[in-house]
């Protein structure tokens, strides 16, 4: 009796190996998958301003709060003694200069607030790119209340003889003048990528353009004048509130 013949196998695909694995174009996560990453736009971009002015305005208001942190109470020298209602007045108007600079740095943290504020009340969509220019700006907005200390230790003569420093205004207006260059740059950018609401005047535009150069310009002339006037410098800051005044449009 023969012995059965043995199962004829089915020749094997065209679209297989002979070894009899599949090929990569059978495989989702194969050569495929791996081209349509290759296609995948994974650039940040939309018209939903919603999350970056939110956090913006976290940002800035954090600031605002620790910059109250320069402020301290004084106390006696003794651990045991008591102010009078003199003393304590006395201890109060000998930190006069602290309560100027914080007040200073508010107003300053205020106003690049109110110019990034008013900023994106004109971008409609944003990038990459303009993301991380306004990222680089609440950079420069959250290590205010660390430069304000500074300036607030040693950016006025203090008592005992204290002279003023000028790494500390120096630090203090370098700070507002890269934040003026920053605003600009991401008003700049947004009109030249065109992530501008349409139909803004060419008034407007220059506004914006205008307003932060000329503020970083006021800081970085006080620098130079910090080599021959420390005083003098810090008086030049008032400049910034004509500047502003100066440079306000109708209808802004």
């Amino acid at each position: 009796m023969s012995s059965p013949e043995p199962p004829i196998d089915d020749p094997p695909d065209a679209t297989e190996p002979h070894d009899g694995r599949r090929h990569l174009h059978d495989d989702p996560e194969g050569r495929h998958g791996r081209r349509h990453l290759r296609h995948l736009d994974t650039r940040i971009q939309g018209e939903d301003l919603g999350r970056i002015v939110s956090l913006s305005d976290g940002v800035f208001a954090f600031a605002l709060t620790l910059l109250v942190l320069s402020l301290t109470v004084p106390l006696p020298k003794a651990p045991a003694m008591t102010f009078s209602n003199g003393q304590l007045g006395a201890a109060l108007g000998a930190d006069w200069y602290t309560f100027l600079a914080y007040g200073f740095a508010f107003v300053m943290i205020a106003l690049w607030w109110s110019i990034h504020n008013r900023t994106f009340y004109y971008i409609a969509k944003f990038d990459s790119t303009l993301v991380w220019l306004n990222l680089l700006l609440l950079a420069q907005i959250a290590v205010m209340p660390f430069v304000l200390g500074v300036f607030a230790t040693y950016g006025f003569a203090g008592e005992h003889g204290q002279h003023s420093l000028q790494y500390a205004i120096v630090l203090f207006a370098a700070i507002q003048a890269t934040l003026g260059a920053t605003s600009t740059g991401i008003w700049e950018y947004a009109r030249r990528a065109k992530l501008t609401k349409p139909g803004i005047s060419a008034e407007v535009s220059d506004y914006f353009t205008r307003r932060g150069l000329y503020t970083s310009a006021v800081f970085v002339i006080s620098i130079g004048i910090s080599f021959y006037s420390i005083s003098l410098a810090e008086l030049s800051w008032i400049a910034i509130f004509f500047v502003q005044r100066m440079l306000t449009v109708r209808g802004d």
